[in-house]
């Protein structure tokens, strides 16, 4: 145990880790919205102009997911259906 008491404490450090963590915070954004897509800042700056974020249109794009955990990790992810985010939620619990 001596010999190897770094990677020892490493990996207690993680297990710990794993173990005692839990979530503090779950983001859901759902997206809506027309896609623009540009070969130049220049051409987004222009168009990000003409938006008009007050009164936006358009159709359902995707869930954003945000799950972040007491010890600072942060799950990220992208969702098109309903059922799979509710699944994967589902997942998070056991």
């Amino acid at each position: 145990m001596r010999v190897s008491q770094k990677e020892v404490d490493i990996f207690m450090a993680t297990l710990r880790n794993s173990l005692e963590r839990y979530i503090t915070k779950i983001v859901i954004m759902p997206l809506f919205g027309v896609r623009y897509e540009f070969e130049s800042i220049d051409n987004a700056l222009m168009e990000l102009n003409t938006l008009n974020i007050d009164s936006p249109d358009g159709n359902f794009e995707r869930f954003e997911v945000i799950v972040d955990y007491n010890n600072n990790d942060t799950i990220r992810a992208t969702f098109q259906e309903k059922t799979v985010l509710a699944d994967f939620l589902r997942k998070l619990e056991s």
